[in-house]
């Protein structure tokens, strides 16, 4: 590539605008919500902090399936990609702390709102405002879940739990933006 403006095209046109890791997270987070549904709050939580491990092979997967064409090679900006998506790692300590001491919400909500801030530079990456509309659409929703929790205290067996709906919250928006990457 000689141009950055050529880089970031071709990279946002053969990898469908991150379609592949979005639809991949997005089913994953949609699997941690209904495994707080059927099994509560601890098994929810510890499959919302596990799910990554599911979902970077499929993203990973779909990528290469749907690819139109080769990647381009910029050993800066992959570096940079690296970078991007390492980064969401810093978060693993605090959040088993949070899911040791049972804070299984706050663990959670926590991961989630990472995620929603790891988005906003994808936007760039992938020159679409798709990533920049995901991130505050996943934290408004965290936050709205968060600020009524009360309103579902003890209703662990009933599917309405908080953390139940921060991870649909995060897997319904993360789907629908993997649709809507591939139709860019």
């Amino acid at each position: 590539m000689t141009d950055l403006g050529d880089y970031l095209s071709t990279l946002a046109t053969v990898n469908r605008h991150g379609f592949g890791f979005l639809l991949a997270y997005g089913t994953t987070w949609l699997a941690a919500a209904a495994l707080w549904w059927r099994l509560g709050p601890r098994v929810g939580a510890y499959a919302a902090l596990f799910q990554g491990l599911v979902a970077l092979p499929l993203g990973l997967t779909l990528t290469a399936l749907f690819a139109a064409g080769e990647r381009p090679d910029d050993p800066t900006m992959n570096a940079l990609s690296i970078y991007l998506a390492m980064g969401q790692l810093l978060l693993l300590p605090l959040a088993v702390v949070l899911l040791v001491r049972q804070h299984f919400l706050l663990a959670t909500a926590f991961q989630a709102v990472v995620v929603a801030v790891h988005f906003v530079p994808y936007s760039w990456l992938y020159g679409t405002p798709l990533f920049a509309v995901l991130g505050p659409v996943i934290a408004f929703a965290v936050t709205v879940v968060v600020a009524q929790q009360d309103r579902w205290a003890g209703e662990t067996r009933t599917g309405r739990t908080p953390g139940a709906l921060v991870c649909l919250s995060v897997g319904v928006s993360m789907a629908l933006g993997g649709v809507i990457a591939l139709l860019l």
